[in-house]
């Protein structure tokens, strides 16, 4: 894989809550220069990052009930629909953790039908929090997803603990044979991390370290 390949892997992500508009300017400018797949930024900043990523190849993610996916399906339904309207491509929401848990998975799969329509030809990534679920929950609810057309499941949120290898391989195994990809994020700061994730079929990588990581694969594969 060349570097222009493996930069069109990442979201170049800045969720963090004081983040300024300094800051999404600087993470813009760089996602441009680098063709990153998109931003991922709060859905306060997605018309700000728009006009400076207006003509490029980068996209913008947008984190929807971030991070803790505790709002209705129809609040998601309603962020989404605003988040695209502001300019993102992709939404990534945190699906409802308490239902999960407490075996509710029909409607799991409500929600992510409902945040499927609602997203419509966009990008739609569900966030798991797999640090937070045991091995049958994650395979499960990777499939439902797949189920209910998912463009991608997503590891972590990164606010509540690191996936493991084994966590990616089972979301990987979940949707293989679907058109559901998955995205490793949460502590993939290292490209050790990143290529373990990539050789079990990971196809976006969701990082803050995404310079650091770029450099790394350079000097790897000069």
């Amino acid at each position: 894989m060349d570097i222009q390949a493996f930069c069109h892997l990442i979201d170049h992500t800045l969720l963090k809550p004081q983040a300024t508009r300094q800051e999404i300017t600087a993470i813009c400018l760089e996602a441009r220069e680098h063709e990153f797949a998109t931003v991922a930024i709060e859905p306060v900043y997605i018309p700000f990052a728009a006009q400076i990523l207006k003509g490029s190849r980068t996209g913008i993610t947008s984190a929807i009930a971030y991070p803790h996916g505790c709002w209705s399906i129809g609040a998601k339904c309603r962020e989404i629909e605003a988040c695209l309207r502001y300019g993102a491509s992709d939404c990534d929401y945190v699906l409802d953790l308490g239902a999960l848990k407490e075996a509710k998975y029909e409607k799991i799969r409500q929600e992510a039908k409902a945040c499927r329509e609602a997203t419509g030809s966009a990008i739609l990534k569900v966030i798991l929090e797999v640090s937070l679920l045991t091995d049958e929950e994650i395979t499960r609810v990777s499939t439902i997803c797949a189920e209910e057309g998912a463009d991608f499941v997503k590891t972590s949120t990164g606010y509540l603990g690191s996936p493991t290898i084994k966590q990616v391989e089972l979301m990987a195994n979940a949707v293989q044979g679907s058109s559901t990809k998955v995205k490793a994020a949460g502590g993939f700061s290292t490209l050790e991390r990143v290529e373990q994730a990539l050789a079990l079929g990971v196809e976006r990588i969701g990082t803050s370290s995404s310079i650091k990581l770029i450099q790394a694969w350079g000097d790897k594969n000069p």
